[in-house]
């Protein structure tokens, strides 16, 4: 990812020059000049924002191999117009962010319980049947799934932060996220694995170990086109985590195999070269829109500047003040960029 002391200036400078950030002491007696405080909410607020055009111009530049969603599966696709019923065999194009949104809706529904198309196919699948579906909030209206296991992990990533970093989980913030995928797969398979369990009970080792089974009985199928069902699971959780692991969620999970069978042919092979080689911020400075940033900043309850209409199809109308409103996919949506989508799409 980047970081940018510049650029978040410069964005706190706009964000206080609309009345979004106020002028405060920083001294909380008072008696100093007031500044313009952003405080370390604010700055991981803005940072997600900058997070969130560096991915969507990942996927807008990069060649994807076909993503082919099979003839017969029951999905629901995502237009202009919102999410309409489809019967399947259709190829994604991940550049449009209408594919995106339905690869989203496609790949959590395909996994979940007994009632999606995988979990049909591998009914006995213990990787599969521990998955259960959660909704995390992404700003102030969006919302998109978080696939996590009735059975936690165990401490994988508490231990990798101990060893590696002696961090706690709100300090965890890498540069370069796939190399740190890879680390972390690395330093479990060599050390870690020994140390993550120990406070498991023997049923719930047995629980782990299938699940562990059940997903390299998996990850090699190609159900979807020419990528693996891993490689898939790993473009889901760019999208919807910025690769960014977290406890118990399904990076912290799939991110302990990928030392296994890491080749150039892999998408985090992709991504790893893709970071390496984006390094200049000045490359999405140009899709910097004031209020996308704005809304990130927005209550839709207080909120006297923006206005908020929602349909059941997945679509929302936004309008600041007087303008014209624009509509915006507020389900299965982890990228919430709707004013530069507008102007793109």
């Amino acid at each position: 990812m980047l970081k940018s002391e510049e650029l978040i200036d410069e964005l706190i400078a706009t964000l206080h020059f609309h009345n979004y950030l106020k002028m405060e002491s920083t001294n909380a007696f008072g008696g100093e000049p007031l500044n313009v405080v952003a405080n370390e909410h604010r700055i991981e607020n803005i940072q997600n924002y900058i997070d969130d055009l560096y991915v969507d111009y990942f996927f807008r530049t990069h060649n994807f191999k076909p993503i082919v969603i099979p003839e017969g599966w029951n999905i629901q696709v995502y237009t202009k117009e919102g999410r309409i019923d489809s019967k399947g065999g259709i190829e994604l194009n991940l550049s449009n962010p209408f594919d995106r949104y339905t690869f989203v809706y496609f790949i959590t529904n395909s996994v979940l319980d007994s009632c999606g198309e995988l979990s049909r196919m591998y009914p006995d699948n213990n990787f599969l049947k521990d998955i259960i579906i959660l909704s995390m909030r992404v700003g102030p209206i969006w919302e998109c799934p978080n696939i996590k296991f009735q059975m936690p992990n165990g401490d994988e990533f508490e231990q990798y932060l101990c060893y590696l970093h002696d961090l706690k989980h709100s300090m965890y913030n890498p540069l370069i996220r796939s190399r740190e995928i890879v680390n972390y797969s690395e330093l479990y398979s060599s050390k870690l694995y020994q140390h993550c369990y120990k406070g498991l009970t023997s049923q719930g080792m047995l629980c782990l170990e299938k699940r562990h089974h059940g997903y390299r009985d998996l990850r090699d199928i190609k159900l979807f086109g020419e990528y693996s069902l891993e490689d898939i699971l790993l473009i889901y959780c760019l999208l919807i985590y910025k690769f960014k692991i977290a406890e118990n969620n399904l990076l912290a999970f799939i991110g302990l195999f990928v030392s296994e069978d890491l080749n150039k042919e892999s998408f985090l092979y992709d991504f790893y070269e893709f970071e390496n080689h984006t390094t200049n911020i000045e490359l999405i400075k140009p899709f910097v829109r004031d209020r996308d940033l704005f809304l990130r900043f927005t209550s839709v309850i207080m909120s006297k500047a923006v206005k908020f209409q929602f349909a059941s199809n997945g679509i929302a109308k936004i309008q600041f003040f007087n303008e014209e409103p624009i509509p915006a996919i507020f389900m299965d949506n982890s990228l919430p960029l709707p004013f530069l989508h507008n102007e793109l799409f």
